[in-house]
């Protein structure tokens, strides 16, 4: 299932807003994007005969099509429509969910690094942010966010944790969301599960049913990871019918384009599709993973499309010898300094990458 990867211009399509088009005019091959934890083959072929034909549909406004979308999804996770609010990418419901539930006084509480854009806004904002570092196994340090939960309106966590790959347990997942509740009173909690379709086993599993039996549990989800739709933008939240009134008042109206909301719908309605990708990814994963560990290299067990390996030496240096041969790379991820994170592509994508990490790390 490959995406086209080269426009009529002569640019590849980029995967990955850090690095922008690239020409590929002069013959040379294209830049292998690991950049941005994009699915490399792109949209399943349903998805994409949807988007098809509703550019056909693009004189009408996407509001009366989002009930289809909200529909497919619950069904796909047995709950109520009313359970589920689409948004523009899980993007849209991360930020809202800052304007939401955090205040001057109550702010963000989160691991360090994790995805950033929810801290990003709560900053521009002017609202606190408490940033709790991850642990040297790079696991979400849970005992020490729980010493802060009182100074929270929102905790924010992403498991599997980008970028660190790795996941909590469901087990603990529930115990500190149980904790965390009975110390405040007001505070939210909000799991963003961006990578949960991908995750390895072990004991890690949705939050689902915790959002489903709390009135202040979140759960988001993306079509952007395994169904290979960055560019549509769609999301949701799922959780109880009156959290999610609070969270959609700051919803833009008809945030999900028409094209999307088709994409989405029709890849909801393929059989085994991620039990399929699934298998693509972790095939692909545990080939870069074997050749780093090979390396010398030390990447933690990843539950993602992208894996975090220490690289034993400057992140950023890494970043740039990999890009001179043909390979982006994640950004350096503070304070992780000599780890990089590199996305899954297809076998042969990795494959050709690992050649130029064995030439970096070599050299």
């Amino acid at each position: 299932m490959q995406s086209a990867a080269v426009g009529g211009s002569g640019l590849l399509l980029a995967r990955g807003r850090e690095a922008g088009a690239v020409s590929v005019a002069d013959g040379s091959a294209p830049l292998i994007r690991l950049d941005s934890n994009e699915n490399a083959a792109g949209p399943c072929p349903a998805a994409v005969e949807a988007i098809q034909r509703a550019t056909r549909l693009a004189n009408i406004y996407p509001f009366r099509f989002e009930g289809v979308l909200a529909r497919a999804i619950a069904a796909r996770h047995h709950v109520s429509p009313s359970q589920v609010l689409v948004g523009c990418g899980s993007s849209e419901i991360l930020l809202n969910a800052v304007l939401a539930f955090t205040d001057a006084r109550r702010g963000l509480l989160a691991p360090v690094p994790t995805y950033e854009e929810p801290a990003r806004r709560a900053r521009r904002l002017q609202r606190p942010v408490i940033d709790v570092p991850v642990g040297p196994d790079l696991q979400v340090d849970l005992d020490a966010m729980a010493r802060h939960v009182e100074e929270a309106g929102l905790i924010f966590l992403c498991n599997p944790n980008n970028p660190t790959s790795v996941a909590l347990s469901a087990d603990r997942v529930r115990a500190f969301v149980a904790d965390a509740l009975k110390r405040s009173p007001d505070v939210v909690v909000l799991l963003d599960e961006a990578y949960i379709e991908y995750a390895d086993g072990q004991g890690v599993e949705s939050a689902l049913p915790l959002a489903l039996d709390s009135s202040r549990v979140l759960v988001s989800r993306t079509f952007s990871k395994m169904y290979g739709m960055a560019g549509l933008r769609v999301g949701y939240a799922l959780g109880q019918p009156a959290l999610l009134d609070r969270l959609g008042a700051w919803s833009t109206p008809m945030s999900v384009n028409t094209i999307g909301l088709h994409a989405a719908t029709a890849a909801l309605e393929v059989p085994g599709f991620e039990a399929g990708e699934r298998t693509r990814n972790a095939e692909a994963r545990a080939f870069t993973l074997q050749r780093l560990q090979a390396l010398g290299m030390h990447a933690a067990h990843s539950h993602a499309n992208f894996v975090m390996a220490d690289v034993k030496r400057d992140s950023s240096a890494f970043r740039d010898a990999c890009r001179a041969q043909g390979v982006a790379v994640g950004r350096p991820f503070p304070p992780l300094t000599t780890h990089a994170r590199i996305s899954i592509g297809t076998l042969a994508e990795m494959q050709r990458a690992c050649a130029v990490f064995d030439n970096v790390l070599g050299a």
